[in-house]
């Protein structure tokens, strides 16, 4: 008898472990994806997976973007051949500038001093490099 019910156990172990696969794979492995674009062109055209902010400029070149497909956070990169400072004064004051991802192009370091809004998004420009970042909303 204590046999049965410890195989029924087991057996209800590695059913539910089987079921919940897919989210333990999701947590392990958040639903992350990354594009490169060559041009704002490229970004609108019909291999574009992930859209672009409006703000990002029509002369953008080699634009790079990450998205966090559940939570909305977003991490973007453009070259600028003229670049021109953009957005406002966040209010309140950019002070933390951690970007919600990370990726071999991000820099290590933004001075909160050069970070403005645009939308939801924080810019900072170094060089005629333009780094953005969004954070999204947690998944519920």
């Amino acid at each position: 008898m204590k046999r049965r019910a410890l195989l029924a156990g087991i057996a209800a172990t590695a059913l539910v472990a089987s079921l919940s696969g897919c989210t333990l794979a999701s947590a392990l492995t958040p639903p992350v994806e990354s594009q490169l674009y060559a041009t704002k062109a490229d970004a609108s055209g019909p291999n574009a997976t992930i859209s672009i902010p409006s703000f990002v400029p029509d002369d953008a070149v080699m634009i790079r973007i990450k998205q966090n497909a559940e939570t909305g956070d977003a991490i973007l990169k453009w070259d600028d051949p003229a670049p021109e400072d953009m957005g406002a004064a966040c209010d309140p004051p950019a002070t933390d500038v951690t970007a919600p991802l990370d990726d071999t192009w991000w820099p290590q370091q933004i001075s909160p001093d050069s970070v403005a809004c645009i939308d939801n998004w924080h810019v900072s420009r170094i060089g005629s490099s333009f780094f953005a970042w969004e954070y999204g909303s947690p998944a519920a």
